[in-house]
């Protein structure tokens, strides 16, 4: 029976942990509302809010200008840089919920 090869010059990887969806309610209800006035300001039917809100409980938990340490990702849907022209003010929008949630709508 031929010997198994085995490499012992790379360190073992830890298994990555699945993951997990966040839970939409841990978005605030100040910034569920916020989320209500950006889709009618942008037309956005009701029966998107359920959808809406669960990408933003992915992206940022519902937590206004946050930003992503490892890129240019930043607001509540998490805008990349070359995005944050979709603001209704662009990169001054950040800080605003309804312009940053008016942004991941767009």
């Amino acid at each position: 029976m031929a010997k198994r090869h085995v490499h012992t010059h790379r360190p073992v990887k830890k298994a990555k942990q699945p993951w997990v969806a966040a839970d939409p309610a841990i978005v605030s209800p100040y910034i569920q509302e916020a989320l209500r006035q950006a889709m009618a300001l942008e037309d956005v039917p009701e029966s998107e809010f359920d959808d809406l809100l669960w990408i933003m409980a992915q992206e940022s938990r519902g937590i206004v200008d946050v930003r992503n340490p490892k890129s240019t990702a930043r607001g509540l849907f998490q805008l990349l840089k070359n995005q944050y022209s979709l603001n209704p003010h662009g990169e001054k929008s950040f800080g605003n919920a309804i312009e940053e949630c008016q942004g991941g709508i767009r």
